[in-house]
């Protein structure tokens, strides 16, 4: 049972007992969505109601509709397990790409090391000594069940780092 961190709360808002909660997370429509387990500091708890407020998410959890009831929850980590993010076959989080393989056509050059997560631009460390933009014009395939990521014309990336 793998859990993901999907965002902290921040504090308490209104009256009607909503729990405000800062996400960077990747795929926030897939976690903060009504009926979605969380677990707040290893204790579980249902989704009750969400929205979107000033970069932030406002969630109810359990159906608590006083906010006294929630003043001792701000800084806990909120997290999900992975499984109740119902990822479709070609859906994957970043951190799912460590360890993969990655391929220049057919030729094996490297695993990805390490993922940084620029929303605007994604990039795969290979082997701890060069980046790849995950873009279309870069990276061709990528399948998490065979380990593997496939890529063209990635030359220009690694020549210089190959030595």
């Amino acid at each position: 049972m793998e859990k993901i961190l999907i965002g902290t709360i921040t504090g308490a808002f209104g009256l009607k007992g909503e729990l405000k909660v800062l996400s960077d997370f990747e795929m926030p429509d897939k976690a903060f969505k009504i009926n979605n387990q969380i677990y707040l500091n290893d204790e579980k708890y249902l989704i009750t109601n969400v929205r979107f407020h000033k970069n932030k998410y406002l969630i109810q959890i359990d159906n608590i509709k006083d906010i006294n009831l929630l003043k001792d929850y701000r800084n806990y980590k909120v997290y999900i397990k992975y499984s109740n993010l119902n990822l479709k076959p070609d859906e994957y989080l970043l951190k799912d790409l460590i360890n993969l393989d990655v391929y220049n056509n057919e030729e094996l050059i490297g695993k990805v090391t390490k993922v940084l997560n620029d929303k605007n631009n994604p990039l795969i460390n290979i082997n701890n000594k060069f980046y790849i933009p995950l873009k279309s014009n870069f990276i061709t395939n990528i399948n998490i069940n065979d380990k593997k990521i496939t890529g063209n014309n990635l030359e220009e990336l690694y020549e210089n780092n190959n030595t």
